[in-house]
């Protein structure tokens, strides 16, 4: 099987839909989302799809904002692989497209947040050349319901 890894275009929005349904997360929801670490506006956002026949078997997302402190960022999200390729070099061949475009744009960095459940992501950016930065722990207090 033939994958093609690419830049996404308006033609795949429909493929995109399915491909981030099927592994239970609505596309729209995700060009809402911002970049957690990220200051300022997003300047550009464009998805880099791999493609196989019609069907899209992995994508991601990334925004390009101004870091004030180093100039243009790119912020990669929503990196999600068909569960059959998890094991294949679909991930590295995915991050070598998203190099790349950041040399072409003029990126100074790439940065990512992936759970550390995700052992299998984070060894995917790690053997492309990613170092962890920093780790950060979500805390929450929750209440118990109240009978008033």
């Amino acid at each position: 099987m033939e994958i093609n890894v690419r830049l996404a275009t308006a033609h795949d929005r429909t493929a995109l839909e399915e491909f981030y349904s099927r592994e239970g997360i609505r596309f729209h929801d995700l060009s809402a989302q911002n970049v957690l670490l990220a200051q300022g506006a997003t300047k550009e956002t464009m998805y880099v799809v791999a493609v196989a026949g019609d069907l899209i078997v992995a994508s991601l997302k990334l925004d390009v904002k101004k870091d004030p402190s180093i100039g243009l960022v790119g912020h990669i999200q929503h990196f999600e692989i068909e569960d059959e390729l998890e094991e294949t070099i679909l991930g590295t061949r995915m991050l070598q497209k998203i190099a790349k475009i950041a040399e072409e744009k003029g990126l100074r960095a790439l940065d990512t947040i992936v759970s550390e459940k995700r052992a299998d992501m984070i060894k995917v950016f790690l053997s492309s050349g990613f170092e962890e930065n920093h780790k950060e722990v979500h805390l929450r207090k929750d209440f118990r319901a109240r009978l008033f």
